[in-house]
């Protein structure tokens, strides 16, 4: 049985963006685990970076490797909106997670869930919306389904970042994070 060319052209773009995705989300994440060493360490202490099975280079490694195979898939895809979600995710994702004066974003809750929701609800959504349609992002119609996936994810966005940090506040009080959770004592 032979696979039709629609299916090749749909499973190589979206393999391509989920790969790409995956491989930005580690480093996201990795940089966060970097900055929030201190604070895993009493709160998730089973993680890499505070258990003390990785050390800061081998981090450093891990999320320079996964943003080059990131851009270098975003780039090959030779999809606009792709790359420009990839990058604009990092960017928020330093943003959040870097402790730099006038970042650090995970400090302001107000910050932080805007944050969460600019990047999963709408960069995320429109970024994939419009690399799945082959387009750029002049000209694109906001069909229901896009609008309902923002609505959806900005619902769902909302929740992550209010509950998310319930687990963490022995660590964020230690270290002088001022998330909703630390704030209200939940």
């Amino acid at each position: 049985m032979a696979v039709s060319a629609p299916n090749v052209i749909f499973f190589d773009m979206f393999g391509k963006a989920v790969c790409s995705a995956l491989c930005m989300n580690i480093a996201i994440v990795g940089l966060n685990q970097v900055y929030d060493r201190k604070i895993d360490m009493v709160n998730k202490p089973y993680l890499p970076l505070a258990s003390g099975e990785f050390n800061a280079s081998t981090a450093l490694f891990i999320i320079a490797f996964s943003v080059l195979i990131s851009m270098l898939l975003g780039v090959y895809s030779d999809s606009t909106p792709l790359i420009c979600t990839l990058v604009s995710s990092l960017a928020f994702g330093v943003m959040y997670s870097v402790d730099i004066r006038m970042l650090r974003w995970k400090e302001n809750p107000f910050l932080a869930t805007s944050c969460i929701l600019i990047v999963r609800a709408l960069i995320v959504q429109i970024g994939f919306y419009c690399h799945a349609l082959g387009s750029g992002f002049l000209g694109i119609e906001l069909r229901r389904n896009l609008i309902f996936s923002i609505f959806f994810m900005c619902i769902y966005s909302i929740v992550i970042a209010l509950f998310k940090d319930i687990p963490d506040i022995m660590g964020d009080a230690q270290e002088g994070i001022q998330t909703l959770s630390v704030q209200f004592g939940v």
